[in-house]
């Protein structure tokens, strides 16, 4: 490829303001960016624009994104395999958080159910099924005997998918389950604080043979929506549509108002009280950051 070449290609993998960009002819080069384009505002899966010298080349512009992760630094991605398993807890309010982001971006979501070998594996597939069944496609997987592993594939097979969620869920194992090849470091659980320790430092794209991208992303436990009026709040919220319609109010905010549908559906048990306390409690975290906005 000639020296002062411009070229497209798509970001795999960055690394202290050091980026591999693989092209359409398949070739992977070396990049930093220069300019307007500083580090954090290049994410993995940027289709960019390259010019070609001879030792790094530079990346000049980024392409429109169709979807985008914050922290993870994602984008045009097809989909989010959100992972948890019985230890670390699970936080479930992390995985309201990136459920209501793919509603947002109107992208797929599909939450595994991880280490499904594991005791209390059980009860913990049955509460998310209840409570999240009826909006994504809830999944019971084992990255060690291979179970659901196929079932995974099967669903990302063809696209660009990425996996999210706390440490030592078992994302790296099963990207390896699903390449049927060790190609990614696994970690495990510390002994005293049963948090995760980091085994992926950095997000990378890895691709199979047939063409499916997986992005797999370093564990985190925080994950900030970006910041909209809370009035919306209930919108994302899309197991409480039906039950939204027998709510006096127009706009109603299922919070305080009287004569709620949605409250009196989680009193009746049709509606998880756990889902609804979560939505209280990002209710008040949105209407806090809203208040503050200009502060």
């Amino acid at each position: 490829m000639a020296i002062g070449t411009i070229t497209q290609g798509q970001i795999i993998k960055g690394v202290a303001g050091k980026y591999s960009v693989k092209t359409q002819d398949g070739r992977v080069l070396r990049c930093f960016a220069r300019g307007r384009l500083r580090e954090g505002e290049l994410y993995v899966g940027d289709e960019v624009e390259v010019e070609v010298f001879a030792k790094e080349c530079v990346i000049k512009n980024v392409l429109p994104r169709k979807s985008m992760l914050v922290r993870p630094y994602v984008s045009n991605i097809d989909g989010i395999v959100i992972v948890i398993s019985p230890l670390p807890k699970p936080d479930l309010l992390l995985v309201d958080k990136l459920i209501i982001s793919c509603i947002q971006q109107e992208i797929d979501c599909v939450l595994c159910v991880n280490k499904c070998d594991m005791q209390g594996v059980d009860e913990l597939y049955d509460e998310v099924k209840k409570e999240y069944g009826s909006i994504v496609t809830v999944l019971l997987a084992s990255a060690e005997d291979g179970r659901g592993v196929k079932e995974l594939k099967d669903i990302i097979s063809g696209r660009y998918y990425c996996l999210a969620g706390q440490s030592a869920v078992g994302k790296s194992s099963l990207i390896n389950a699903l390449v049927g090849d060790k190609i990614m470091e696994t970690g495990e659980l510390g002994e005293k604080s049963g948090r995760g320790k980091h085994t992926t430092r950095h997000v990378e794209i890895i691709e199979f043979e047939d063409g499916t991208k997986i992005a797999d992303t370093c564990g985190f436990s925080r994950f900030e929506i970006p910041l909209f009026d809370p009035m919306f709040l209930a919108g994302y919220y899309i197991d409480f549509d039906k039950y939204r319609e027998n709510c006096r109010f127009r706009g109603c905010t299922h919070t305080v108002e009287e004569c709620c549908g949605v409250k009196e559906a989680v009193e009746l048990g049709e509606i998880p009280k756990e889902r609804y306390e979560r939505y209280l409690k990002l209710y008040e975290e949105f209407n806090q950051r809203w208040e503050k906005r200009y502060g």
